[in-house]
């Protein structure tokens, strides 16, 4: 039975050689160790807390982006239609202003056509009135040489 009870004197040395080691691994392991465990847990938790900031500010950003773009696709919207409504504008300014250019070349394009036709008109008038004096004048003059009469040598020169 010897086995299975330990001595006296084991146990006191055993006992002693504990305490021993307790003190030594107290004041030179356990303090360096909790004070690593301490500053580790302290990172992890100031990680943590920047992570939660982080997170709120990237929230923040995403918010800040979709009202951003909100912002842009209105004013986007709005450019386009300001342009679209120029362009209307000054299609409708440009057909106007087309319309009475056309307008005025018609007016010019008629005056001069009934000016020309005036002219013309004229002038064929003045080549009637010559034929018809030419006319005449021949016919004088054949009835002249058969009449032999002075009056109408007279009327004839007067005419010319």
């Amino acid at each position: 039975m010897d086995l299975m009870t330990p001595a006296l004197g084991l146990i006191f040395w055993q006992s002693i050689i504990f305490l021993i080691s307790f003190i030594l691994l107290s004041s030179f392991a356990w303090k360096p160790i909790n004070n690593f465990i301490e500053n580790r847990e302290k990172f992890i938790l100031d990680s943590i807390n920047d992570d939660k900031k982080k997170k709120k500010k990237i929230k923040e950003i995403k918010n800040k982006k979709k009202k951003i773009i909100k912002k842009t696709e209105i004013m986007k919207n709005f450019i386009i239609n300001e342009a679209f409504k120029r362009k209307k504008k000054i299609e409708k300014e440009a057909k106007k202003k087309a319309i009475l250019i056309c307008d005025s070349l018609i007016k010019k394009t008629n005056l001069l056509i009934n000016s020309n036709k005036k002219i013309a008109l004229e002038e064929l008038k003045k080549e009637i009135f010559k034929n018809s004096i030419l006319l005449s004048e021949r016919i004088l003059k054949k009835k002249i040489k058969e009449k032999n009469n002075f009056f109408f040598k007279d009327l004839i020169q007067n005419i010319i």
